[in-house]
């Protein structure tokens, strides 16, 4: 099962209490617990009996709706899922799940048109800017679809899809500024999930090809780069020839320290970001390496980084503490990459 569904489950089975009607709601509680169970035919009988009872209840059309889905009967999934889409109560979830089983029958026409009405109504939505670029990805439009991931950054930093998906596309493209921004703003954003390690890998390429000699140099002759990329650049560019002997923790955790003291002399007060404060809040209290080493000491030297972890353990712990104690959050308005 996709990461996806997963969630798409996850978020359905907390749902539970929210339905229209009270009614129903043993029999969406049920259903509910069939799904996670997998047993999909039981928990579509129950749903289907229950509709009868409250035709236009959202929670109930959108579980019949999911669990069609999963059954691979695309077109009552379709059917149904239209039907709460139709409601006034439709929410985010709604559109959502409609628009997988249109991208199951690759009928993307239909689910770019659909995603474009729901945005309409959740202008600020970063996971329907996310399913949107996704569809328009599938339907062989990869600069339409990193245009809406690129909103959806915009409009809801703290979503963490966007960023993925936009790496992915930026990868492609060897931007690495972007792949080094978006990859670590998702690691914070999304810390502990399978797609964790996808991004802390993009981010420890993107740093090795940046910080190659000449390639800063090179990039920033591109014209499209926005005022900030260009700061970001100069700004690693400044330290670069620490590299000289291959890339370590060591001398990564030298430029970003470096960088971060440049940054705050030079470019703060222009672009506030909230990573940066990061940077600076963890150097001050000292775990700035034990941070360096978490996001990319796996993947640059394995051995190593089992090393390290071995005689650092109070910064190790210190760190975890951190993490645990706050939620990364980004700050609207530090988008400023037009």
């Amino acid at each position: 099962m996709n990461y996806c569904r997963i969630l798409l489950l996850a978020l359905l089975y907390f749902q539970a209490g929210f339905s229209q009607s009270g009614t129903v709601q043993p029999a969406l509680d049920n259903a509910r617990l069939l799904m996670q169970q997998g047993e999909y035919d039981r928990a579509a009988a129950l749903l289907q009996q229950a509709r009868q009872q409250a035709p236009l209840d959202l929670e109930l059309l959108k579980n019949l709706s999911y669990v069609y889905y999963l059954q691979r009967d695309f077109a009552r999934a379709i059917e149904t899922g239209k039907a709460a889409v139709a409601t006034d109560s439709a929410d985010q979830q709604t559109f959502q799940i409609l628009g997988l089983s249109y991208k199951a029958i690759a009928a993307y026409k239909e689910a770019n048109k659909m995603y474009r009405t729901a945005l309409k109504k959740f202008p600020a939505s970063g996971m329907l800017y996310s399913e949107l670029g996704e569809s328009l990805k599938e339907d062989n439009q990869p600069k339409e679809a990193i245009a809406q991931w690129e909103l959806g950054i915009e409009k809801d930093p703290n979503y963490s899809g966007n960023y993925y998906h936009a790496v992915q596309y930026y990868r492609q493209q060897q931007n690495h500024v972007r792949v080094l921004l978006y990859s670590e703003l998702f690691v914070n954003l999304e810390s502990y999930t399978p797609r964790t390690g996808e991004m802390k890998t993009s981010l420890a390429a993107s740093l090795a090809g940046l910080l190659k000699p000449g390639v800063i140099n090179d990039l920033l002759k591109t014209a499209t780069l926005s005022e900030f990329e260009k700061q970001v650049l100069q700004h690693y560019n400044k330290n670069s020839q620490l590299i000289v002997n291959g890339l370590s923790i060591d001398n990564i955790s030298s430029i970003r320290t470096r960088f971060v003291l440049d940054w705050y002399n030079a470019a703060a007060v222009r672009f506030p970001y909230r990573l940066f404060d990061q940077w600076q809040y963890l150097i001050r209290q000292g775990l700035f390496e034990a941070y360096n080493q978490w996001l990319l000491g796996e993947t640059v030297n394995k051995d190593a980084y089992q090393l390290w972890q071995n005689t650092h353990a109070n910064e190790t712990i210190k760190l975890q503490e951190f993490q645990q104690s706050r939620v990364f959050r980004l700050a609207p308005g530090q988008y400023y990459m037009q």
